[in-house]
């Protein structure tokens, strides 16, 4: 097993726990502790990024311990981790490969339809009233062209979306040809309801490389 796909396992565990102790009638201990707090929609959801939060700092500590880059408890060293077959997986590629799973969202740009993954503020005011479920289709505008394009948001690891969150997503376009080598990372964007400004974005990411602009 190459480092990468080790990381991705441990990756793709995080996700099933949060989701899993979310369900209704998940047996777990813990996962009776959320169900017993009786909480409503939004607090459901701030449940769930705690969850995830939480379940993502110890999987990437831990995995980066395995590499040497962290310490667990009190003690930091380097750690050999052989595979099946007697190959090493250990020795610095695991904490290259957990940053890009972690914290790059390189799951999401392997699995998903994204054409890039942005960050995304929704307005506290002026904007939107009620909270949006992953799949929304605003408009999105970037400063250099007058056009806007219906942009779907996949929201990373949360269903639900309230005014005043933060939250990053996978953004597919619908004229992907028409910003095509236009777009690049930290370029900035509005998205909207009609003349309505709903909130703010930031790529993170640029997926499809159809879109990146040439230097």
């Amino acid at each position: 097993m190459k480092p990468k796909d080790f990381v991705k396992e441990f990756y793709k565990q995080k996700k099933f726990m949060t989701e899993s102790y979310l369900e209704e009638g998940d047996l777990s201990w813990t996962g009776g502790l959320i169900q017993s707090l009786d909480l409503d929609e939004k607090g459901r959801e701030r449940m769930r990024q705690i969850v995830d939060g939480i379940l993502t700092d110890t999987f990437y500590t831990f995995l980066l311990a395995m590499d040497g880059a962290a310490p667990i408890g009190n003690t930091q060293q380097l750690y050999r981790l052989l595979d099946e077959n007697g190959v090493e997986i250990t020795g610095g590629e695991i904490e290259v490969a957990a940053w890009e799973y972690f914290h790059n969202h390189q799951f999401e740009a392997e699995n998903g339809q994204a054409d890039f993954i942005a960050e995304l503020v929704y307005l506290s005011e002026g904007g939107r009233t009620t909270p949006v479920r992953s799949g929304y289709r605003p408009q999105i505008k970037f400063a250099f062209d007058e056009m806007q394009t219906s942009g779907q948001q996949q929201f990373i690891n949360q269903e639900l979306v309230f005014p005043g969150d933060r939250v990053n997503a996978e953004i597919k376009l619908l004229a992907v040809d028409h910003f095509a080598h236009k777009l690049k990372e930290r370029m900035r964007f509005e998205f909207r309801e009609g003349s309505r400004l709903i909130g703010h974005g930031k790529i993170l990411r640029i997926v499809n490389e159809k879109l990146e602009r040439q230097v």
